[in-house]
C-alpha cells in the first residue's frame, strides 16, 4: 500500500475510502516530514518542500536537522529526545531557506513505529508572524541593552568626572566655593572647609551677614554688607583680587577673594568664587614698605647735609678748575640719590593730606615740559607742547607737577638716540586729558603688563644703562588715582609710547596754544 494512504473505516454498515489521500496529503497547509529513528527523512509532502525550496526527491535521505538554524540545533536535540507516542508540545525553529534566509515555524511530532522501525512524524507549521514579532522583540531587548550599557558607561564616567574634580579641588591650595543665586552652598572643597574651620565658622552665614568680622584692605574699616564677596557673587558679579580681613585680633586672615559666574543660556546659574589667604604676603609687603621707608629716611639726613656743605665749597672764590669740576658731579650725584631717597620714602609712605585748589593746568604742563628741554637737547630729541586754554581743575598743584615731570623725562630718557615727545592737553567733556608720546624705545608686550610695578624695568632699559629705580610710574598712578582720576598708555617695541593721564576738570577751556 502506498505510503499515507489507508483505508478509512466504514461507517455504519458501509466502508468508506478516501482514494485521493496523497493529493490531500501533498495539499494540505501545513508540512509533513517521515523521519527515521537517525534523522534522516524519509519522505516529505510537496508544502514542505515548497516551502523551504527544495525538491521533494533531493530532501529524501538528507538529514533533518541540516535544514534548522544553527541556533536551534541542540534545543531540537533535546526536544526530538523526548518524543513518545503522544504528540510533543510545539516547538519554535527556524528553517534555513534559500539564499541564507530564515523560515520561522512551529513543529509537533509523534513517534511511531513504521514497518519494523520507529519513525516520527513531524508536523511543520510555518509562522512568518512569529518571526517579525521575535525579531522586533529581539531589536527591542537589543536597544534595551544598548540603552542599559550606555547608562552605565555614562554613570561611570560621570563618577569618575566626579572624583577628578573633587581630587583636583582639593588638591589645590586655594578655597573653591560655589554658590547658587540666594549664596547658598553648593560645593566646597577640603582647603575651603579647613579655613573655615580655623577662622571658628559655622557655616556660610557666617561669611554671608554681619555676624562674623570682615573688614576692607585696612583692616580697620568693616566691610559693609553689599560688598561681602558671597553676596556679591550671588548677584552674578565677577570681580578680582577683593582683598579683605576675616576674623579678630591676632587671628585676622587676609583674603584675596575672586569670583565667575556660571551661565547657561544666558541664566545665570550660580557663581564660583576662589579665596587666597595673602596673610604673610600683605604682612611682607607691610614690613617691606616699613623698611624701605626708615632706610629712606636714614639716608635723606645726611645726603641733605651733604648737599649743603657741596654748594658751600662751590661758593668760594678761585677754586680750581678740576675742584669745580669734581664738586660739581658730586652735587649731581647727590641730587639724583636725593631724588631716589624721596621716591623711595613717597612709595613706602601712606598717602597724606593733599593740599587742592583750583589751578589752569595749562601753566602747569608748560613749566613741566619745559624744565626738561635742556636734557632733551643733550639726547638730540625735540619737545613740542600743544595746550588747551583755559584747563582748570582742582589739585595739588606740586604732586600734578610730579607727575608731569616723571612722564616727560621717561619720554625723553628713553629716547637716547633722538626723535620727538608730544605734550598735549586738552579738554574732553567733563575731564582734562594729558597726553606725553614719545618715539623712543617702546615696551614689548610682556614689559607692558609689568609697567606699574614697583622696581620694574625693561632689558631694553638696563641694556641701555637708563638711570632710574622703576618706581616713578609708580608714584605717577598713585597720585592720579588720589585725584580721581586715571592714567592708562600704549606701547610698541621700537616705535614709542603714549601715557594719557585724565583728571576731572573744572570749568571751560577753550581755545588751542602751542609752544
Amino acid at each position: 500500500m502506498p505510503m499515507f494512504s489507508r483505508r478509512i473505516p466504514r461507517i455504519g454498515r458501509r466502508r468508506t475510502s478516501i482514494p485521493d489521500w496523497p493529493t490531500l496529503f501533498h495539499r494540505s497547509p501545513s508540512g509533513y516530514v517521515l523521519v527515521s529513528g537517525q534523522g534522516v527523512i524519509l519522505e516529505s509532502n510537496s508544502t514542505f518542500a515548497a516551502w523551504t525550496g527544495r525538491n521533494r526527491s533531493a530532501l529524501a535521505g538528507t538529514v533533518f536537522s541540516d535544514l534548522l538554524s544553527p541556533e536551534d540545533l541542540l534545543e531540537y536535540q533535546r526536544w526530538s529526545a523526548a518524543l513518545t507516542a503522544e504528540p510533543a508540545t510545539y516547538l519554535s525553529v527556524d528553517f534555513n531557506g534559500s539564499g541564507n534566509s530564515r523560515l520561522p515555524a512551529h513543529i509537533s511530532a509523534v513517534r511511531t513505529a513504521y514497518r519494523g522501525r520507529t519513525v516520527d512524524l513531524l508536523t511543520v507549521f510555518p509562522m512568518p508572524g512569529r518571526r517579525r514579532y521575535e525579531r522586533d522583540l529581539v531589536d527591542a531587548l537589543q536597544q534595551a541593552e544598548a540603552a542599559e550599557a550606555a547608562r552605565g558607561v555614562a554613570e561611570r564616567a560621570a563618577r569618575e568626572r566626579e572624583s577628578l574634580l573633587k581630587t583636583i579641588l582639593d588638591t589645590v591650595d586655594v578655597g573653591v566655593l560655589v554658590v547658587d543665586d540666594e549664596g547658598r552652598e553648593i560645593l566646597a572643597n577640603a582647603h575651603m572647609e579647613a579655613s573655615r574651620a580655623i577662622l571658628g565658622a559655622q557655616d556660610l552665614s557666617d561669611f554671608k551677614s554681619g555676624a562674623w568680622s570682615v573688614y576692607g584692605p585696612d583692616r580697620i574699616t568693616p566691610l559693609p554688607d553689599e560688598l561681602l564677596p558671597i553676596r556679591r557673587a550671588a548677584s552674578g558679579e565677577s570681580f578680582s583680587q577683593q582683598i579683605m580681613w576675616i576674623g579678630a585680633g591676632e587671628g585676622k586672615m587676609a583674603v584675596s577673594v575672586c569670583s565667575r559666574p556660571v551661565v547657561d543660556g544666558g541664566d545665570f546659574k550660580c557663581s564660583v568664587l576662589a579665596f587666597s589667604d595673602v596673610t604673610q604676603l600683605v604682612r611682607a609687603l607691610a614690613a617691606q614698605g616699613e623698611f624701605v621707608g626708615n632706610v629712606s629716611h636714614e639716608l635723606r639726613t645726611p645726603l641733605t647735609s651733604i648737599l649743603g656743605y657741596l654748594d658751600m665749597a662751590l661758593e668760594e672764590e678761585q677754586l680750581p678748575g678740576a675742584v669745580e669740576s669734581a664738586l660739581q658731579a658730586a652735587v649731581r650725584n647727590s641730587e639724583r640719590l636725593l631724588q631716589l631717597v624721596s621716591d623711595l620714602l613717597s612709595v613706602a609712605s601712606d598717602n597724606g593730606a593733599m593740599e587742592l585748589q583750583e589751578v589752569d593746568l595749562a601753566s602747569t604742563v608748560a613749566a613741566a615740559a619745559d624744565s626738561f628741554r635742556p636734557h632733551a637737547r643733550i639726547n638730540g630729541v625735540e619737545i613740542g607742547v600743544e595746550l588747551s586754554a583755559g584747563l582748570r581743575a582742582v589739585v595739588d598743584e606740586g604732586r600734578i607737577r610730579q607727575v608731569l615731570e616723571n612722564l616727560v623725562s621717561n619720554a625723553v630718557k628713553y629716547s637716547p638716540g633722538g626723535g620727538t615727545v608730544q605734550v598735549e592737553a586738552r579738554r574732553q567733556d567733563e575731564t582734562v586729558v594729558i597726553e606725553v608720546a614719545d618715539t623712543g624705545i617702546g615696551m614689548t608686550q610682556a614689559e607692558q603688563e609689568q609697567v606699574f610695578n614697583k622696581f620694574f624695568r625693561s632689558g631694553q632699559v638696563l641694556t641701555a644703562a637708563i638711570p632710574g629705580a622703576g618706581l616713578g610710574l609708580v608714584i605717577t598712578r598713585r597720585i592720579v588715582e588720589e585725584h580721581g582720576g586715571s592714567i592708562d598708555f600704549s606701547s610698541e617695541a621700537g616705535r614709542g609710547s603714549v601715557f594719557t593721564v585724565k583728571l576731572p576738570a573744572a570749568g571751560p577751556g577753550p581755545g588751542l596754544q602751542s609752544y
